[in-house]
């Protein structure tokens, strides 16, 4: 029987602040271990509250103890490209939180059923690893599945920035979530193009793709900080609401994403965070949407 429902995915990158290492904003001082923790507990209520399976893609270092990354990850990462994603993180690790929370973790494998995922090793952008840096980057991936003794099957690429597709079959991984459709005008900075994307209420969800290698980017969901703070919630509640509609009309998928710590630097994204959740929990019950983490589309 063919399936006709549509299909909605919420993806989290969990990446503390190895996402930023390359990067200095004011916000990264709220990334504290504590704060953290709280946000992945606050995220895991929400979800069991609206009975949302989810898929949480961790960068594995930041899943380690900093003794084991010290003693195990870092004399694997030799290459030029890696060398320079790592010295500021070196330089940064005795004095600020943020790098190695282990728990959070455990946090998301205890519920039993969302699914752990991997957002890279180091979070360093494949496309500025070589071929020799991209084995260490996967191998790490792998180790890192073994030794926290699950099946990592799916993949986020770091930043969205997708390279090597072809290979990363190779370490295990079947399916990778494909970068965002965005608004895009070349004159625009990146900050006014992503805030008239999140202005766009005809938003479509997207078709799976045959090959099934790949699921859609889907959309980021509205981070209330700097310009986009000034979007009114009933304009991003409009936008996944017709994302929604349409997925149900088309047999498509919505995919929703977002970081764990976007939730503590602008806590009113909490709100319409829930408000999605609420609206996906609606569409469940009415028998309308299916709702799957990146692995069940395997």
């Amino acid at each position: 029987m063919i399936d006709t429902k549509g299909k909605v995915t919420l993806s989290f990158d969990c990446e503390g602040r190895w996402g930023m290492a390359d990067r200095n904003h004011a916000w990264l001082s709220e990334l504290t271990n504590n704060n953290l923790a709280e946000v992945y507990e606050y995220i895991l209520e929400t979800l069991k509250r609206y009975n949302i399976a989810a898929t949480f893609a961790f960068v594995g270092a930041l899943t380690e103890t900093k003794e084991n990354f010290l003693k195990n990850a870092l004399p694997q990462l030799t290459g030029t490209n890696h060398q320079k994603w790592i010295k500021p993180i070196l330089k940064s690790i005795d004095k600020n939180e943020g790098w190695f929370i282990p728990e959070v973790f455990e946090l998301v494998r205890g519920s039993h059923i969302h699914e752990c995922a991997s957002h890279g090793y180091t979070h360093t952008p494949f496309s500025c690893l070589d071929p020799s840096e991209f084995k260490t980057e996967m191998n790490l991936i792998k180790q890192w599945s073994i030794g926290k003794n699950i099946e990592c099957k799916t993949l986020i690429y770091p930043r969205n920035d997708i390279k090597y597709s072809n290979l990363i079959k190779n370490y295990g991984i079947e399916l990778y979530r494909k970068p965002p459709k965005l608004f895009y005008i070349k004159s625009f900075p990146k900050y006014l193009n992503t805030f008239f994307e999140e202005l766009n209420i005809f938003k479509k969800s997207e078709a799976l793709d045959l090959d099934k290698f790949s699921i859609p980017g889907g959309v980021f969901i509205n981070w209330k900080y700097g310009p986009r703070k000034m979007i009114p919630r009933m304009i991003s509640d409009l936008r996944y609401k017709n994302i929604l509609n349409h997925a149900v009309k088309r047999s498509n998928v919505a995919h929703f994403w977002i970081h764990p710590h976007n939730f503590i630097t602008a806590p009113e994204s909490k709100v319409i965070f829930e408000k999605l959740c609420h609206q996906i929990q609606n569409k469940v019950e009415l028998n309308q949407l299916e709702v799957h983490r990146q692995v069940d589309f395997i």
